[in-house]
């Protein structure tokens, strides 16, 4: 139970006590825990003080909210090598995620995509998948390839398989390098809508642009993730600096 003479606040304590259950595994992961409601029963609170309780454990990562079902703890989250271009991406497919393709057409490039293609890229192929893990939506990706691809690449080779392979195992490309930047922002409507959370929740974005060995970009990833389902891990020299490498 709470002290209500200590000058630890009421919130903090109850934040503290869910804490606790978790970490013991009295609440195990994707368990639903105590509800607003609940909790005001129990600890006899306010409204106010029960979600700010929760807010806390949110605020650690220990607990997310899925609309209209409430809020649950959060299992291990997946982690992520941020190793060569295979690996970057098709290393997903192998750690339990099943994709599923959304759309797959032949498009006008949106104006930011040329501008990284190249004005020569009017046209692509356009790939939107989304990616399930334990049932649960994980991220969503949308992928631009060379439209001579769509004689090439059917739906369930689409589905199963990485524009790295189908760039260069079905399209016969030679791949040299490529360029990733990360950043993070908080889901917009059309986003939360297609994950499953909340609009503003924060996100994992990842884009991928690949070059040829004649140094030509010939496709172009955005990859969405859940940032409260994975890390990213990056293995860097001794002598490598972070803030080396930070721009505004």
């Amino acid at each position: 139970m709470i002290d209500r003479t200590s000058h630890i606040s009421m919130y903090a304590q109850i934040a503290a006590i869910l804490e606790s259950a978790i970490q013991l595994g009295e609440l195990q992961p994707d368990q639903k825990i105590p509800t607003e409601a609940e909790l005001m029963e129990t600890y006899n609170v306010s409204r106010m003080t029960s979600r700010q309780a929760i807010e806390i454990l949110h605020e650690k990562g220990l607990v997310v909210r899925k609309q209209g079902k409430g809020t649950f703890v959060i299992g291990p989250k997946l982690k992520q090598e941020l190793g060569g271009m295979e690996a970057f991406y098709d290393s997903f497919l192998q750690k339990d995620l099943e994709p599923k393709l959304l759309e797959m057409k032949v498009t006008d490039t949106p104006d930011d995509v040329i501008s990284i293609l190249g004005e020569h890229f009017t046209q692509s192929l356009f790939l939107k998948r989304i990616y399930y893990r334990d049932e649960e939506v994980f991220g969503f990706s949308l992928m631009y390839l060379p439209v001579n691809l769509a004689s090439i690449v059917t739906w369930p080779l689409a589905e199963q398989n990485a524009g790295y392979t189908l760039l260069t195992k079905h399209g016969g490309y030679t791949l040299k390098n490529a360029n990733l930047t990360i950043r993070a922002l908080s889901a917009n409507k059309e986003q939360a809508e297609l994950l499953k959370i909340a609009a503003k929740e924060p996100l994992i974005q990842l884009s991928r642009t690949s070059f040829t060995a004649e140094e030509q970009a010939i496709e172009h990833i955005k990859l969405y993730l859940r940032a409260d389902l994975c890390e990213l891990n990056m293995n860097v020299p001794g002598n490598s600096f972070l803030v080396d490498g930070i721009r505004k």
